[in-house]
């Protein structure tokens, strides 16, 4: 292909270029001076297309109604290095043919030099109109910068776009919010993410053209100085801005110098190399990554708030909605008054009021209590107020005011975010100021630790707007306060070298004194900030059946009122972990573990003791199944079965089930796999049975890889051994989900499922491919470089009497559990007990495990040999996906 001599000419103009500035910003130059760099260089290179078609068609006279026009991005000047260029070419009516001509020309050549362009051509009223009734086209022409041709037709455009603006300023600024709310929704609705756009997420560059649209809309004015000059932004919030601004830049500059083209998303590879880069060092229990993006995220919170704040300004400046308001209201105290939707401070004693922390804290639990909004002008006096204000222990009046605002969940998250936005919370809570942003550097944790702790505050409150069992249990605790503040202050031990559930536990104390507490609610405060994670652990992680896991766990707890705390608390940090986490499979086990321990303290019964309920269940079962006509066999299955499988099926499910199996038993064959929709864990399960002679043979390390060679991802597996006939038979059951299949799968696919387990089963030489990922389905595809934290695998011989529990941490790998089976098998350790939990990037998975004699796994010499052999098999497995 044959280029114009000035297209060629541009394009080596824009790679020299380029070059030399990415020099520069490899020199450490401000991400302002570079933006601006790439500006002049993108304009060099328009405008010579720009004259070269002048020159041709420099006779024709309607090239004084033209006019080119630079917008969005390129209009700003803050250009990354290949940023995309919108253009804009304004034509009177009489040059409407030549400007055809002219964007033909423009296009062809701006393209063929390796511009990203976006065009149009626009008369000076359409562009108006446009603006006017579309916010994204708004946003893009506010940014509006002449270039070349008719200076005149621009005036004239600019001018009529700034006049036209401000007269719908208030329309104008709902539209634009409203959009950006939309691309939020779909980049990040907080700017608290693990791998954040740069440009789209909350708090990030997108925001902080937010104001300028909003400025535009509401002076005329984009530019932050001018806005600041004009009394509509704060001097403080300007400063924020302009140094947010200026790391935003820089880091995007660097992320499309590293990519070699436009690239907004920091993934978390590139957050290291990144941290690495410009300087940041690891300090005591917190990595150099997560000190670069507690920076990054101190930047966008402030964004955040500031963009908020200008928002929120400039829409309360309607006046038919502040008439109405106060038309409305009524008088609370001698100076606060409640409207509809708000709630504020009478104008005489505003400025008085602002100061006092104690008054504010007020304000804000009454605010709480009837559901209110703060008023924008109130809040902007309190702002303005606290940010003057020297940090220092609060008072009893204001401390006071503090556990009153904690005891009723109303709009208490919010508030306390806003509290947080003015750093007064770190004054309430000083632990809070450490945690300000910092991350938790893995897939699972979607927040930093200061986000989610108030999250986990706002999952519990929002619990009253369910039926739930969970929400009366939250519903009916008498004193809230000490919940939502053990949720507020759970994680704040995290970033420390020890354990943050014992450094939390010391943390919760001096909070305890600097709040002034009872020793009772010290007490309890301490116990749920140390004790906060052991509902997962159990539920999660060992055998609800098993009564010493509930015995211990009853023990731990100690009473009905702590269970219920404990589980709300657990089940309000899961929730703030972040989307899909807590999962109704997850939940499912918390409600069973609740049930279950409750059940305990109220009658002494245990999992593994006969109740009424079991007996009857298992009569009604066995009458079921002599009326069905099934094998006689089925009655001494059935009476084989451990009560934890009578328990974990309904008394339908498991006739169905046990007359199938008799027939079975009866053919002779070894192996038989059927299957059921279990609701309670909205999965599959599939229940594997072989007759074996001994336990240890590899019966489950073979199920796993034939379902996980399917592309099942296995959520949950039991292992049972029932005995029939004086023969041993493996009951494996296995809860999965099927990612190529709604849910629940077809009848083909569960015959196709189930007849491969048995294939593999019967022929033990059959080769086991476990090729698919059995552990999530599409996800977030990282280096492994990311993989910061160590694979683990430990021993625990005192929690229970019969088994060892071995446990696994490990980033997941193609067949991770069926490799990390077979090499259990192969060492002829016996499971009897196995409980998946994965999340993302990460699984923490338990077995219950003895030698093949019976006995623990005690000798340390043999744990080092099991120990490394599941290493090597995790080796071996395939790269992480």
């Amino acid at each position: 292909m044959s280029f114009q001599p000035v297209v060629l000419a541009a394009r080596e103009r824009l790679a020299q270029v380029r070059e030399k500035i990415r020099g520069q910003h490899a020199d450490g130059s401000p991400g302002f001076q570079v933006a601006n760099r790439m500006a002049d260089l993108y304009d060099d290179v328009v405008l010579m297309v720009w004259e070269s078609a002048s020159r041709k068609l420099q006779h024709d006279l309607g090239f004084r109604g033209l006019a080119l026009v630079a917008h969005g991005g390129f209009g700003r000047r803050d250009l990354a290095p290949f940023s995309d260029v919108d253009l804009m070419l304004l034509t009177t009516a009489r040059s409407a043919g030549l400007a055809t001509e002219v964007a033909g020309i423009l296009t062809r050549d701006l393209v063929d030099a390796g511009l990203d362009l976006g065009f149009s051509i626009r008369g000076p009223a359409e562009a108006c109109k446009r603006a006017w009734t579309d916010p994204v086209i708004f946003s893009s022409l506010a940014e509006s910068r002449f270039l070349a041709g008719s200076s005149t037709v621009f005036g004239q455009y600019f001018d009529r776009l700034r006049k036209g603006s401000i007269r719908r300023q208030y329309r104008l600024t709902k539209a634009v919010v409203e959009a950006r709310r939309s691309e939020r929704l779909k980049w990040g609705e907080t700017n608290y993410l693990l791998r954040p756009n740069v440009k789209k997420s909350r708090g990030a560059l997108r925001d902080i053209q937010l104001v300028r649209w909003i400025g535009f809309a509401r002076s005329g004015e984009s530019d932050l100085e001018k806005l600041y000059r004009l009394g509509a932004l704060p001097a403080e919030d300007l400063r924020q801005l302009r140094h947010a601004y200026a790391f935003m830049l820089r880091l995007r500059n660097e992320l499309h110098f590293r990519a070699g083209r436009s690239q907004d998303v920091l993934d978390r590879a590139t957050q290291m190399e990144i941290a690495e880069q410009w300087g940041y060092e690891n300090s005591e229990g917190v990595l150099a990554v997560e000190h670069f993006m507690q920076d990054y995220f101190e930047h966008t919170q402030n964004v955040r708030y500031a963009a908020a704040y200008f928002t929120d300004d400039t829409l309360s400046q309607s006046r038919l909605s502040r008439v109405s308001e106060r038309a409305l209201s009524r008088k609370l105290t001698e100076n606060i008054r409640m409207g509809p939707t708000q709630i504020w401070v009478v104008d005489s004693d505003l400025d008085r009021f602002a100061t006092s922390l104690p008054d504010v804290l007020r304000l804000m639990n009454l605010a709480n209590q009837h559901f209110k909004r703060i008023s924008h002008r109130t809040w902007q006096a309190i702002r303005h107020s606290m940010a003057r204000r020297n940090p220092s222990p609060p008072d009893p009046d204001s401390i006071n005011a503090f556990l009153g605002l904690l005891s009723k969940p109303g709009r208490l998250a919010s508030l306390l975010r806003r509290l947080h936005e003015l750093r007064v919370l770190e004054q309430l809570i000083p632990p809070m100021k450490r945690c300000r942003g910092l991350l938790q550097f893995n897939a699972y944790h979607k927040y930093t630790v200061d986000a989610h702790c108030i999250r986990a505050v706002e999952a519990a409150t929002k619990l009253e707007e369910y039926s739930s069992s969970m929400a009366r249990r939250y519903a009916r605790l008498k004193d809230k306060a000490i919940l939502h503040l053990a949720l507020l202050i759970h994680d704040l031990g995290k970033g420390y070298e020890e354990d943050h559930c014992e450094v939390g536990r010391r943390i919760a104390g001096e909070i305890a004194d600097h709040l002034e507490l009872d020793d009772a609610s010290r007490e309890t405060l301490q116990w749920l900030v140390h004790k906060h994670l052991i509902v997962n652990v159990a539920a999660f992680r060992h055998d609800l059946n098993d009564s010493q896991v509930v015995l211990s766990f009853a023990a731990e707890v100690g009473s009905i009122r702590r269970l219920e705390l404990l589980i709300v608390h657990a089940v309000a940090d899961l929730i703030a972990v972040g989307p899909g986490v807590a999962s109704d499979w997850k939940m499912n086990l918390i409600e069973d573990l609740y049930l279950r321990t409750r059940r305990y303290f109220e009658s002494g019964t245990l999992p593994d003791e006969m109740d009424a309920e079991t007996a009857s269940q298992r009569k009604q079962i066995a009458e079921q199944l002599a009326d069905s006509g099934a094998p006689k066999i089925g009655l001494d299955i059935l009476n084989a079965l451990p009560l934890s499988i009578l328990r974990r099926i309904t008394p339908d499910q498991l006739v169905g089930e046990l007359t199938g199996i008799a027939q079975w038993y009866e053919t002779g064959r070894s192996s038989c796999c059927v299957a059921n929709y279990d609701s309670s864990f909205l999965a599959m399960r599939y229940t594997v049975l072989h007759r074996e002679a001994r336990r240890n043979i590899g019966t489950f390390a073979r199920s796993t890889g034939a379902l996980s060679g399917l592309g099942l991802q296995i959520m949950r597996a039991d292992v049972d051994t029932i005995e029939v006939d004086d023969q041993e038979v493996a009951w494996d059951s296995f809860w999965v989900l099927d990612p190529d299949h709604e849910d629940p799968p077809p009848q083909h696919r569960v015959n196709e499922v189930c007849n491969h387990v048995c294939r593999l089963l019967a022929d033990p030489t059959a080769p086991v491919t476990a090729h698919r990922d059995t552990w999530r389905g599409a996800s977030i595809r990282e280096p492994d470089s990311v993989d910061v934290l160590p694979t683990k695998v430990t021993f625990d011989n005192d929690t229970l009497e019969q088994y060892t529990i071995l446990s696994l941490f490990a980033y997941d790998r193609q067949g991770l559990l069926y490799r990390v089976a077979r090499a259990m098998a192969e060492l002829s350790i016996v499971l009897h007990f196995a409980k998946i939990d994965t999340h993302l990037d990460q699984i923490a998975d338990v077995f219950y495990v003895t030698e093949s004699d019976g006995n623990k796994i005690v000798d340390p010499t043999r744990q080092k040999v099991v120990q490394q052999s599941i290493l090597e098999s995790l080796e071996m497995a395939g790269r992480r996906v």
